[in-house]
């Protein structure tokens, strides 16, 4: 009899939670998992009130029990519940398509449009005896990239040619990429101005990812002043295919699973990987869509490009891509090599942009706390003739004076003929972390170490142009450097 009534007096107390619980009041408490586990409990004991409550003729509305169990919130439902907070309710995670693809829009023409801001809303044309950039103003006349100046000049009169200010532009892309940096580690620089980055994993970080993306792009703009596109995807290949869709300033994001409609009604030319050559072959059999050669097998496209590329197509044509973003890691050896436009004898001058060059290297060389025991130079000549020599430093450096002066050394060696010089390079070999200490008794070495560390700062903060030694004002005016000088 004592039982029963110590029964009867936990029934309020399991069919009070019962009905807070019904009501969403501790549906926020509970995380994913547990709410389930206390059903069964509650179930049966109300199962056996109702049963009690059946042979007994007492009866009460504050303890009566409702016949049917009324559903239960889940936590999911809450986010801003406790759990939610500290990451214990498991909520399904939302597969986001986490590759991106950023392309700066016309990118050499719109740091020119940028720097003179005359040139903004016009059409301009970057390059030397061909277009390497035009502006989108030139383009929606007919200008194409690696079109002779003579033919854009005919189809666009009024475009204005600038020979470019190349320097400024490895400084405006590492800009982009801080920015890029900041919203993902996994940033991978495909070109000067192409950028791969991986989401995987920010889910819970960026809820709203479609947001963040536009945000980035925003951010971007308002920052440098220059138009990315951006495209976003499962593969590199689909998102590379998606950010060149809508430019300038596109976006365009593809969920997954819907790879193949989205590549379906896309012209066979947008496939990254196919060009014009196999373009015009896959034309002459009647296939101009993408989905058009999804249906052609395997083999026959090897058989007519053959096994690597024909693999390639047809893996691309399907959205496939195995290729991962690939993080900046420690480099194994450092080159820095520049172009001259027509070449040049002026040694001075060569003296000048050997200078940059090793400071370049050296200013590298720290960035990865690495120190080189070999240095090399490169000198081409206009008529296509190369010399290439190395030599072992005393002793390891990443300082550019101490690497100048092995430079300087080569260059003797090598400047032998009456021709002109149309390359110059500078690289290093056989690295070693840098573990090197201030030093007792050599303080023209600890007063070098001070200098490199604060003009290390400054670039960092405001670009390699921001500070220059003599010698190196004058190349700076004059040189075409390609996208790794």
């Amino acid at each position: 009899m004592d039982l029963r009534v110590e029964s009867e007096t936990l029934t309020p107390t399991l069919e009070s939670l019962r009905a807070d619980v019904s009501q969403g009041l501790l549906a926020a408490r509970l995380p994913d998992g547990q709410g389930q586990a206390s059903d069964r409990p509650a179930a049966s004991a109300a199962e056996e009130e109702n049963r009690e409550a059946a042979d007994s003729p007492a009866d009460s509305s504050d303890t009566a029990l409702p016949q049917t169990p009324q559903p239960e919130p889940t936590a999911e439902k809450n986010p801003w519940s406790a759990w939610a907070w500290l990451g214990l309710c498991k909520a399904p995670i939302r597969k986001i398509p986490h590759i991106v693809h950023a392309d700066v829009d016309a990118f050499f023409a719109s740091v020119e449009q940028v720097l003179n801001p005359r040139l903004r809303g016009k059409p301009v044309l970057v390059g030397r005896g061909c277009v390497a950039s035009a502006s989108y103003q030139a383009k929606a006349l007919g200008v194409k990239t690696a079109m002779s100046f003579r033919e854009a000049l005919r189809v666009c009169p009024r475009a204005i040619v600038v020979p470019g200010q190349y320097e400024h532009y490895a400084d405006f892309a590492e800009g982009v990429r801080r920015i890029l940096e900041t919203y993902t580690p996994a940033v991978e620089t495909a070109a000067l101005d192409d950028f791969y980055l991986d989401f995987a994993g920010t889910e819970r970080l960026y809820p709203d990812y479609e947001a963040t993306l536009r945000r980035l792009q925003a951010e971007i703009f308002s920052r440098t002043r220059l138009s990315v596109s951006l495209g976003a995807a499962r593969t590199k290949v689909v998102a590379s295919i998606a950010s060149r869709l809508e430019r300038p300033h596109g976006f365009r994001m593809v969920a997954p699973g819907e790879e193949e409609s989205f590549l379906t009604p896309l012209p066979v030319e947008k496939l990254h990987g196919i060009c014009h050559v196999h373009a015009g072959a896959l034309a002459e059999h009647g296939i101009a869509t993408i989905g058009q050669l999804r249906r052609v097998p395997k083999a026959a496209l090897q058989a007519a490009f053959g096994g690597a590329i024909g693999q390639q197509i047809w893996e691309r044509a399907r959205g496939l891509d195995g290729r991962e973003v690939l993080v900046l890691s420690t480099p194994k050896s450092v080159s820095r090599e520049t172009t001259i436009e027509g070449g040049t004898i002026d040694t001075e001058f060569l003296g000048g942009l050997i200078e940059y060059l090793s400071e370049r290297v050296g200013w590298t060389l720290r960035k990865y706390g690495k120190q080189a025991r070999t240095l090399g130079l490169h000198l081409r000549y206009v008529d296509h003739f190369s010399a290439h020599q190395t030599v072992r430093l005393s002793k390891p450096a990443n300082d550019g004076r101490e690497l100048l002066v092995a430079a300087k050394e080569l260059f003797g060696k090598l400047f032998t003929r009456r021709v002109a010089v149309r390359l110059a390079g500078v690289s290093v070999t056989n690295l070693e972390a840098d573990r090197r200490q201030n030093e007792l008794f050599d303080n023209r070495t600890n007063r070098r170490s001070y200098l490199n560390r604060e003009m290390d700062r400054v670039r960092s903060r405001l670009g390699w142009n921001a500070a220059f030694y003599g010698k190196g004002l004058a190349p700076r005016e004059h040189y075409a450097t390609s996208p790794t000088a």
